[in-house]
């Protein structure tokens, strides 16, 4: 038990799983350590939550809904929704003053929620992406988010960084800029099944798919790689942490939704082959089971496709683009190797990491 037990209250961004997955493990090491912790969550991830952290105590925090566009690029999607994101991050503001004077929390862990920061708290911002990529006819002005991402960073009084210092890191220039926060503290990779101790499965001929992301973008690769393993003649089976239409599909796929992740643990380990997007968190969970998989960027989204392009062909990830998914040809493809510098130590930062926010925090060095 900690000398001294503290109230904390974790909240992720809202845009699909991957933030919420990633503060699973953080959720978990902090109760282990004796503290109690809340999960504020948009309505759509509080089932996950409840089922991956049973007990916990949960608050609804509504957060921006990102959409996607089907025609025009990404990157201008987003931009046109700024104005969306400005407003959500004030509301999470607001929201969060009405928290702390109910809930009285020590320490408030944001994930990637701009505007979840309190004065009269110690306040940890949480992201890989110190750099935000732009589209590449406007990289020369990087500059600028960099800049405007360490203002938002000011703001908070610490600022977790889930990647490796060196050069085995897994989001490259993302989560390494020249001049990093003085405040950034990196916190090794973050994966919920690492705190699994199943036995590893028997590896089976099926082509697993790990499924996520926003419509309709997520709609268009579950066809495309539907159409694949029906043409390679592989049985596929599909997670998703949300429920699918089922009835337009033939019967050689087998879909899980929202299933432990034990049973998700399982059905990744024992695929022959593993295809999912290049997000960030999918990442660090499949490094974490030391399994090589296709990984493949949404068309336009600038920071899955760096990520993308960044690990192809190392730690046994080969990308591939989303329009020339009906192109492989499962028997041909080689992987290449996952190396072996990824280990428990990669995984377990996390601690240190929190120990070195719970100094400070004690130590009054706040705003």
């Amino acid at each position: 038990m900690p000398s001294e037990r503290k109230k904390i209250i974790i909240s992720p961004l809202n845009w699909g799983f991957g933030h919420a997955g990633r503060m699973i493990p953080v959720a978990q090491r902090l109760q282990q350590m004796g503290h109690e912790v809340i999960f504020g969550a948009d309505t759509e991830l509080i089932p996950m939550i409840r089922q991956e952290l049973p007990g916990i105590e949960l608050i609804e925090i509504p957060g921006i809904k990102m959409h996607y566009s089907r025609f025009m690029p990404q990157y201008i999607a987003v931009l046109l929704q700024v104005p969306a994101v400005i407003l959500a991050s004030v509301s999470e503001h607001i929201q969060l003053k009405r928290i702390v004077r109910h809930k009285h929390p020590d320490i408030v862990i944001s994930d990637n929620r701009f505007g979840f920061f309190n004065r009269n708290v110690f306040c940890v911002y949480v992201t890989h992406m110190i750099r935000i990529p732009f589209p590449r006819p406007f990289r020369f002005l990087e500059f600028i988010g960099v800049f405007l991402h360490r203002k938002i960073i000011n703001k908070y009084d610490a600022c977790l960084v889930p990647d490796l210092m060196g050069p085995e890191n897994l989001a490259g220039i993302l989560s390494h800029v020249k001049k990093m926060p003085a405040k950034a503290i990196y916190a090794g990779l973050l994966s919920r099944f690492t705190a699994l101790n199943t036995m590893p499965s028997e590896r089976d001929s099926y082509i697993c798919l790990i499924l996520s992301g926003p419509e309709p973008q997520r709609t268009i690769m579950l066809k495309k790689v539907a159409a694949a393993a029906e043409k390679n003649k592989k049985k596929l089976i599909v997670l998703s942490a949300t429920k699918i239409d089922t009835s337009q599909y033939k019967d050689f796929i087998t879909f899980v939704t929202g299933q432990m992740p034990s049973v998700l643990k399982s059905c990744i380990e024992k695929a022959e082959i593993v295809i999912s997007r290049s997000g960030y968190t999918s990442l660090m969970e499949l490094v974490s089971l030391s399994k090589r998989a296709i990984i493949i960027p949404t068309p336009g989204q600038t920071e899955q496709e760096y990520l993308g392009e960044f690990n192809n062909g190392r730690r046994g990830f080969t990308c591939v683009r989303q329009n020339e998914i009906d192109k492989i040809d499962f028997q041909e493809m080689t992987y290449p190797e996952n190396e072996a510098t990824f280990n428990d130590e990669s995984f377990s930062l996390i601690d240190k990491a929190l120990n070195e926010i719970l100094d400070k925090e004690n130590k009054g060095a706040h705003h």
